[in-house]
Order: C-alpha cells, then sequence, then structure tokens
C-alpha cells in the first residue's frame, strides 16, 4: 500500500503538477463560513441545509461553460482558492486532513464559549472601574473634598485671605496636552475652550463592538454643547486578540457661538461694487479659513482622496488640519485605554516619564543597531545628540522638571541654560 501511494505522489510530480495545487495555506469553506469565523457565524448562515452538510473535500470537476456573467467569473475565481485536486492526495493523507478539520470546529466552538465568558468578565469588572472613575470625578469637579491630615504641615507660602480653590482646575487640559500624541493637537487659543472641559468618559456596547468617547463641559464662551462625543464601531469586536478593523465612525456636531469658531480663520473683507446698480456701494465679506485646532477631532477623518489631496496642499505650505483614519482612530485609542484610566498619571506627569523610559530603551536598540551597521561597513559613525540634551515626547526635555501653577495643573519648568524659551504648544 505505501508503494501504491508513493507512485501516485512520484506521478504527480513527474506530470509537473503545479506548487499551488498541493498548497495547504488557503481556506477551508464550510457551511457557507470560511474558516476562522465563529461557530455562532456559522450557526447564524442563512442556509442551514448547507450547514448540516459535513465538509468534504473539493475535487477536479468538470469544465464549465464560459459565461459572460461577472458575479459567475469572480465566483469562479473564489473556488479556486485554497487546496486543488484534494481527491488525487493518498487516502492517508486525505483522512488525517479531515481529522485535523473536524480538530479545528471543535477549536472555534472553545473560542466562541470563550468569547461569551469574556464579555461577562469585562462587564463585571468595568462597572467596578466605574465606581473609581465616579470617585475621582467627584473630587476633580469639586463635589466632594478630601479632608486635611492631622500631621499635614501648613503651607507658609498661603495667604490668610486667598480665595479657597475648589476641586482641581485644569484637570482635563493638563492630562491632554500631557499626552504625547494628543498635546499635538491642542493650540493656544484651544485652551481657554478645554479649560471648561469637566470630565471625560467611555462606554461601550453590549457586544463590545463599539465604544463612544464623551466629553463634558462646563458653560463656555465657544459653544452651545455641553457634551462633544465621537463613537467607532469595529470588527470582530474590541476583545478580539488580532486588531479589530475600525468599521464606522460618527461624532457629534460642533454649535459654535457668533465669531467664536476655533476650527477656522475668519477675515473680514469690504468690497465695493463696480457695476450695476449698486455700484460704488460697500458690502462687507466674511471668508473662513480652516486652522489647527484640537476641536477638528470632532469632524469625520479624511478620505482617501482628502489624504492626497491635503499631501499635495502640505507640499504648497498649507497646513493640514484634519486627520487621517488612522490617526483618529489612534487617538480615540489612547483617550480609552490610556488617557481616561490613566488620568492622575497624566496629570502629574508620571505616565510621560513611563513613556520617555520605554523610548529610551527604543533608541538604545536603534543605535546598537548602527552602531553594528557602522562597524560593518566600515564607515565613520556620526555623533549622535546625549540623552540630556534630546527633546522627548510631549515636549519635555531631560532638563525639566514639573511645577505646579496657581491655575491648576502641572507645567513643564526648564532647568537648562538661561535664555531657552520654554517648550511651546505644538500644533499640526
Amino acid at each position: 500500500r505505501d508503494t501504491k501511494q508513493l507512485s501516485v505522489v512520484t506521478h504527480l510530480i513527474m506530470s509537473k503538477k503545479s506548487i499551488e495545487e498541493f498548497s495547504f495555506g488557503g481556506n477551508f469553506s464550510i457551511g457557507g463560513a470560511q474558516a476562522g469565523e465563529s461557530s455562532d457565524a456559522i450557526k447564524e448562515s442563512g442556509n442551514s441545509k448547507a450547514q448540516k452538510q459535513a465538509w468534504k473535500p473539493k475535487g477536479k470537476s468538470a469544465p464549465a461553460e464560459e459565461e459572460d456573467d461577472d458575479e459567475d467569473e469572480e465566483g469562479d475565481d473564489e473556488d479556486e482558492d485554497g487546496i486543488n485536486d484534494l481527491e488525487d492526495l493518498p487516502k492517508d493523507i486525505l483522512r488525517r486532513i479531515k481529522k485535523i478539520r473536524s480538530i479545528h470546529e471543535e477549536y472555534e466552538e472553545i473560542e466562541a464559549a470563550y468569547k461569551v465568558e469574556r464579555i461577562a468578565l469585562e462587564k463585571k469588572y468595568l462597572e467596578q472601574k466605574r465606581v473609581s472613575i465616579e470617585k475621582r470625578r467627584q473630587i476633580v469637579s469639586g463635589e466632594v473634598d478630601v479632608p486635611a491630615e492631622a500631621d499635614e504641615p501648613e503651607n507658609a507660602d498661603e495667604e490668610e485671605n486667598t480665595t479657597p480653590v475648589t476641586g482641581i482646575p485644569g484637570f482635563w487640559l493638563t492630562c491632554l496636552t500631557s499626552h504625547h500624541a494628543i498635546g499635538e493637537l491642542v493650540t493656544e487659543e484651544d485652551i481657554p475652550a478645554l479649560e471648561s472641559l469637566a470630565d471625560i468618559t467611555c462606554d461601550y456596547d453590549d457586544s463590545f463592538t463599539s465604544f463612544n468617547l464623551t466629553f463634558h463641559f462646563r458653560e463656555n464662551e465657544f459653544f452651545t454643547n455641553t457634551t462633544l462625543s465621537k463613537k467607532y464601531e469595529v470588527s470582530p469586536d474590541l476583545l478580539d486578540d488580532k486588531a479589530p478593523a475600525l468599521s464606522e465612525t460618527s461624532c457629534s456636531e460642533i454649535n459654535w457661538k457668533a465669531g467664536k469658531n476655533l476650527t477656522v480663520q475668519e477675515t473680514v473683507k469690504k468690497q465695493k461694487a463696480k457695476s450695476g446698480k449698486n455700484k460704488g456701494q460697500v458690502k462687507t465679506v466674511v471668508t473662513s479659513t480652516p486652522k489647527p485646532s484640537f476641536f477638528h477631532y470632532f469632524t469625520m477623518p479624511m478620505t482617501e482622496e482628502e489624504e492626497e489631496e491635503a499631501a499635495e496642499n502640505e507640499e504648497e505650505g498649507e497646513p493640514r488640519t484634519r486627520l487621517t483614519m488612522e490617526e483618529d482612530y489612534d487617538i480615540g485609542h489612547s483617550i480609552r485605554t490610556s488617557l481616561i484610566p490613566e488620568a492622575v498619571l497624566w496629570y502629574t506627569g508620571e505616565a510621560m516619564e513611563d513613556e520617555d523610559m520605554e523610548d529610551d530603551d527604543d533608541e538604545e536598540d536603534d543605535e546598537d543597531e548602527d552602531e553594528d551597521e557602522d562597524d560593518d561597513d566600515d564607515e565613520e559613525e556620526e555623533p549622535r545628540m546625549s540623552k540630556a540634551n534630546k527633546n522627548k515626547k510631549g515636549g519635555k526635555s531631560a532638563d525639566s522638571k514639573l511645577t505646579f501653577t496657581p491655575e491648576g495643573g502641572f507645567a513643564s519648568q526648564s532647568t537648562g541654560a538661561p535664555g531657552d524659551k520654554p517648550a511651546e504648544c505644538k500644533q499640526n
């Protein structure tokens, strides 16, 4: 029998069968669903009759007549994916493939059961996290105060008639500007509006296929909204071990007060009519030009066509104001997974230090690789900037320290050489 199997394989090789016909890297189809889909997806398939059919290997089929229908041609192309002519394989191998295919189905059922329990566990602890986040909100807003400890020393610098400060002013503004990626979106003109930001919250749907970020604002002079939100929908879900794919994005529309739109630069011009019945009359024309602002985050990200146009405009010196889809989702992901749960660490600057340490490790690895390449090529090594003077993410240098400001929050104070300019607020 082994001799017969060997002769079959030898015959296939001698007949110059293409390697693709024996590739085991393709997708199997089962009940109308591709391998990798959950058992729930298979159960929900519309063709219940096909679901009950056991998996069968695809063998040689008779040549089909040529059809002009594009859809049929696409279907034929899909049928060619995966393993072809399985029936030509030795029966022992085919039997083993059928067995491991059934094992894979068992694995998918386990994965589906795990996902159900994982969602229940996430919901359980999410409620507990919300309790802690609510306690934080009450202290930041001033609804709940923290009593002084008995052994707490008095601050000699405090004046007796100083107006008491309620809560923690500028808490979320400091958090946003401290974050290396989000802080680059904030401009100087955005700061007064962001000082009225009272809280940022994140909510999930029941299946964890979407999350909604809500920015809560106190009354301010710029817009009438009390909340601004941004929603992201992903596939298959946020708990997937693989990176979920963004499927849809939506956001609030900002109701700007007259003349207070921070995302545009308004220019007032006076024009005199040169002809017609209004000849000689002067009228006022207001033109609006987009300008960088954090509040562009509450507009839809650019499409691919708009990205290409923006890239061309950047080459001509026109600043890009809107985010790409990837940048937009990265910002939302950072707010959900880092800024909200670790807000106090971004406020004090501890989170910045952790990121700086990671950057240092990456830089050291890169430098080691560069040195190895230079040694191999016998090239002269270029001088490198010392880490003590090298700027890091977030606009903070190694020679800076954090000091508390009367307005609330921590500011980076340079301890470098006299005359050095403080770090400016970055703009995109």
